[in-house]
């Protein structure tokens, strides 16, 4: 049989690392001005893109330490200041999700486009230079940074393997979005679901996470392996014992991130009694 959905009821995990490791990094531009953080791993090794907020936390294990635990197997690390962070944010604006708001309320295009074609630049300068191996991208999105992970598995096609930790998998159900006028198919995650159901998806999120929504996180699961079809649809969604907005599993979401590598929907499996 085929590896489909995997869904585990998952131990307490790791909690928050305490104190943040930086990774050994450098601050790079591309042709276009682009700006991006690059730790380089092994000679054309693999290449993870780090989202979480600004250049020099998505560098940092402060939210997760997936990207040491990659990078300690060779990995290259990239990351760019996600939407309203760092050098994206301006004067007036305020940090963040406020600001994530008020640019939707305010603008009639996705405000994540830009934020999509400053990726696909970092990509091409990687490649370029044969830094890293950029024909299967991971991705590691924590919280905010889960929605932009799969965004980037939607729309950068290099963009392989997705790990989302306590993600946003729906803005509205953000506090920061109450009321907000932008139209809420404009910043869905379901015109997406089948083409994430064509790569590799590891999603771990609390079994009651008010801040983000584990009924939201659950539903785009099921309606990604809906999408699916008949195909293999290969997602491991771990569900951790605990309330809150927290990221845990990030061992397993690291050496899974190494097995999706070589995962071709030909695993054996084991039938159920019937």
């Amino acid at each position: 049989m085929k590896r489909l959905s995997t869904l585990f009821l998952a131990s307490a995990g790791m909690l928050l690392p305490l104190a943040a490791h930086a990774y050994d990094f450098s601050h790079q531009v591309t042709k276009d001005g682009v700006e991006y953080g690059f730790h380089q791993g092994d000679d054309n090794g693999p290449l993870l893109i780090a989202i979480t907020t600004d250049i020099k936390e998505s560098m940092t294990d402060v939210y997760s330490p997936v990207g040491s635990l990659l990078a300690e197997r060779g990995y290259s690390v990239a990351s760019i200041d996600v939407t309203c962070h760092g050098k994206d944010l301006q004067k007036h604006e305020k940090y963040g999700l406020d600001c994530w708001r008020a640019r939707a309320d305010s603008s009639q295009t996705n405000i994540f486009d830009d934020y999509m074609e400053r990726l696909k630049s970092v990509i091409v300068d990687i490649a370029s230079t044969k830094r890293a191996d950029t024909s299967r991208i991971t991705a590691l999105g924590v919280s905010r940074g889960g929605y932009l992970a799969m965004r980037s598995a939607a729309e950068v096609q290099e963009v392989a393997i997705v790990i989302a930790l306590a993600p946003v998998t729906d803005l509205f159900k953000l506090r920061e979005f109450e009321g907000a006028k932008t139209p809420q198919p404009l910043y869905s995650l379901k015109p997406f679901y089948p083409v994430i159901a064509t790569k590799h998806l590891f999603l771990q999120i609390n079994n009651n996470d008010d801040r983000v929504g584990t009924d939201q996180a659950l539903s785009l699961v099921k309606g990604v392996v809906e999408a699916g079809g008949d195909n293999p649809v290969d997602i491991t969604a771990i569900i951790t014992p605990r309330k809150g907005h927290s990221t845990s599993e990030h061992e397993a979401a690291a050496n899974w991130a190494l097995s999706s590598r070589e995962f071709n929907g030909d695993e054996s499996q084991i039938e159920p009694p019937k």
